[in-house]
């Protein structure tokens, strides 16, 4: 079958993924013919590669990527999508594509999916759901404008409705997009979870590594690996930072980039926090030994939220046998925090913004060693069964089979 995936970024480099990619090259693992269309920021308007046997075409739309992109220059290139996309992929994509899979935010475009029909005849459109917007902007006051609103709500509404099949992360997903779009069929919409590659559990010199960037064996090490955003509002875990720095083994560790990240130093340096440490994005190979290394991982979301949230870094502390502290507002505990604790039983969740709470949550954690050894099992062996790529592609492929019998 060939297969035309929609997607934000596509890095070619063997030793750095994504959710995105490692589906598209499980899809062509499987035996599809799989095209990748992708933003891209240089001299020409487009370039045409193979990477891993995939088929890259990378469009040139705009600056989103680089740095110094402001939020406006950002807005403009995902408007600009829908109709350079169409026009760059009817001229270089002349097989008969049968499977469109694109995604949230960037790509559930309504001109965008009307014009890949119009090229691409009858075929079959998947949209992956990432979040939800514009209620996720609206909740973090990043929108105000009723008119905008409006706008936006209405575009995500009909990207719903004109899609063949919908997935969401989480049963807290399905039923916000079931009851907040009541004329979605609920039957187009199914779950299908965060995924990675199945990898071994890594066996690494924990003394050794931890030297190499500059922690010892008796730190306690709390990090944090990601998107350092306005959605995690990261500020709270520097806060709870400041009230454990009595426990001088105590560290935090912020590993990525992010448009909060400069800010969040300069909070560090204000309230000198001696326990605090960030590292610019590393290799993956390298992330993933490093993250191996520590105590406890961590994820934050900003306590406004009223949409489910489920933070895609869960899936990397699974792998690598780490229990997670979790920072969550109460949409989201009602659904991940559930998942965490009760389906998976790989961690602990306190409440956004309450740092007494969170304080207590951690130095329960921080306690017992044998407790994050058992929830770090835990989600190491959810990760094994649950979690996979392959279990993601089969989902998928199931549920497209019965969408082309009609069932």
């Amino acid at each position: 079958m060939n297969i035309l995936f929609l997607i934000p970024r596509y890095i070619e480099s063997k030793e750095d993924s994504t959710l995105e990619k490692e589906l598209v090259l499980e899809f062509s693992k499987q035996g599809h013919d799989v095209y990748v269309a992708t933003l891209f920021e240089g001299a020409e308007n487009y370039k045409i590669g193979n990477s891993e046997n995939i088929n890259l075409i990378k469009i040139n739309v705009g600056k989103y990527y680089s740095k110094g992109t402001n939020k406006y220059e950002k807005g403009i290139t995902m408007l600009k999508i829908p109709y350079i996309f169409p026009k760059v992929l009817k001229k270089n994509i002349t097989s008969k594509i049968e499977c469109v899979i694109l995604s949230t935010p960037m790509m559930n475009n309504p001109r965008l999916i009307k014009k890949l029909r119009e090229i691409y005849g009858n075929i079959k459109i998947i949209l992956i759901i990432w979040d939800i917007f514009p209620q996720n902007a609206i909740d973090l006051k990043m929108i105000h404008n009723k008119l905008l609103i409006k706008y936006f709500d209405n575009k995500y509404r009909k990207s719903l409705e004109l899609v063949d099949m919908i997935t969401v992360m989480s049963i807290g997903n399905f039923k916000y997009i079931s009851n907040r779009y009541g004329n979605i069929n609920k039957k187009k919409i199914i779950i299908v979870k965060n995924w990675a590659k199945l990898k071994p559990k890594f066996v690494i010199d924990k003394k050794n590594i931890r030297e190499k960037y500059g922690y010892t064996v008796k730190d306690f090490i709390a990090v944090f690996g990601g998107n350092m955003g306005k959605p995690q509002k990261l500020e709270n875990i520097l806060e709870l930072a400041h009230r454990l720095q009595e426990y001088k083994n105590i560290k935090f560790l912020f590993i990525g980039n992010g448009t909060e990240k400069e800010r969040l130093e300069i909070i560090t340096k204000n309230k000198l926090l001696t326990n605090v440490q960030f590292f610019n994005q590393i290799p993956r190979s390298d992330y993933e030994i490093l993250i191996s290394s520590c105590d406890l991982g961590i994820v934050s979301l900003d306590e406004r939220f009223t949409v489910p949230n489920f933070p895609s870094k869960t899936t990397d502390y699974f792998k690598l046998g780490l229990p997670i502290f979790a920072s969550l507002d109460q949409c989201s505990a009602e659904d991940y925090g559930k998942f965490l604790t009760i389906e998976a039983k790989a961690g602990v969740y306190g409440q956004a913004g309450n740092i007494n709470d969170l304080k207590q949550k951690f130095l329960l954690l921080y306690n017992d060693q044998n407790l994050r050894q058992k929830l770090g099992k835990n989600g190491r062996l959810y990760y094994e069964n649950n979690l996979s790529v392959e279990k993601a592609y089969d989902t998928i492929m199931n549920e497209f089979m019965n969408l082309s019998k009609g069932v």
